[in-house]
């Protein structure tokens, strides 16, 4: 690593790392896994023990549904928010140009922002993870009776995860895009809801694995199904990372002239 790409992604860690949109995008989804475990624990303790089917994987059809019914609707939204910060606080006193005129390259200026946001977006989805698998282990010591500990469910829960996060990267590309294009927060968040309700709506058709947002949904899926296959979904959102960062730096290289 070049000691100015470096200095580029320094600057763009301590300028970003001051919006508080990261502190929500860490931590919101790990206090909502927190919360469904703890309603989890609330509801079983106050039912019989006879009344819970022994034959349910309690990871998948108890936990993991509820877990991923908010994750699935909320990532996106939070991505979407995030990222637009990352481009406001360029907005902000005419920053773009002044970016322009440091002396170090525009594409090194563009990737040092774009890995921080997938960092960040990372570390969000392993900390959610994480927080999956310790909630879970949690649940079989103090409710044994539900059979948590019965099931190895970190090999499906991983991959689970991992589609997840390859999903929220090309959300991600294309919400820098929308952003980069659009300096009203309204235009790229209102229009990564719409193709978020819409990609839900769709998702039987065979045109919908060519719609991103698509992911975030199937997630939902694939923890109902323990699917951990990677399908062409997930391979057409890598390749939308590629075409849309393309897009982004286009766009990027153009607000010197705006």
């Amino acid at each position: 690593m070049s000691d100015t790409f470096r200095a580029a992604y320094a600057s763009e860690f301590y300028k970003l790392s001051k919006n508080k949109e990261i502190v929500v995008l860490l931590l919101i989804p790990v206090a909502l896994t927190i919360f469904v475990a703890g309603y989890l624990y609330y509801d079983v303790s106050q039912n019989p023990v006879g009344e819970i089917d022994g034959s349910i994987n309690p990871w998948q059809g108890m936990f993991g549904k509820d877990v991923f019914q908010f994750f699935y609707l909320l990532y996106p939204i939070l991505v979407a928010i995030f990222v637009h910060a990352c481009c406001d606080i360029e907005y902000k006193n005419n920053n773009y140009k002044v970016l322009f005129t440091l002396p170090i390259s525009k594409h090194k200026i563009f990737i040092a922002k774009v890995l921080f946001i997938f960092i960040t977006v990372l570390l969000s989805v392993s900390l959610s993870y994480f927080a999956f698998l310790l909630c879970g282990y949690l649940l079989g010591v103090v409710l044994p009776e539900i059979g948590f500990q019965n099931y190895d469910f970190r090999s499906v829960s991983f991959f689970v995860f991992l589609k997840l996060y390859v999903a929220l990267a090309a959300i991600s590309s294309i919400q820098l895009c929308l952003s980069l294009q659009f300096k009203n927060f309204i235009y790229p968040i209102g229009l990564g809801m719409f193709l978020l309700v819409f990609s839900t709506i769709v998702w039987q058709k065979d045109f919908s694995d060519f719609i991103p947002y698509t992911g975030s949904f199937k997630s939902y899926l694939n923890m109902l199904s323990e699917n951990t296959r990677f399908e062409r979904l997930d391979y057409l959102n890598l390749c939308s990372v590629l075409v849309f960062l393309v897009g982004s730096f286009y766009l990027f290289k153009r607000k010197i002239y705006d």
